[in-house]
């Protein structure tokens, strides 16, 4: 089984504050389940200045939306 990690980049960066940066986040994630796609889980990383969702493809191809 061959495997590819993607990222998608939607949030803007460091630069952009950690609450727009979840918004931008959640906003792509609604259009990608409306797509097809289904939420896996939501890291949380304590203390990191991070927000992204882990989502799978209908074929359950993993990738995250950051």
């Amino acid at each position: 089984k061959n495997r590819l990690h993607l990222d998608l980049r939607r949030g803007g960066g460091r630069t952009v504050p950690l609450e727009q940066r979840r918004e931008r986040v959640l906003a792509e994630e609604a259009r990608l389940i409306e797509a097809g796609a289904t939420r896996l889980r939501v890291p949380d990383p304590e203390g990191m200045d991070h927000f992204g969702v882990v989502l799978a493809d209908p074929e359950g191809n993993e990738f995250c939306i950051n």
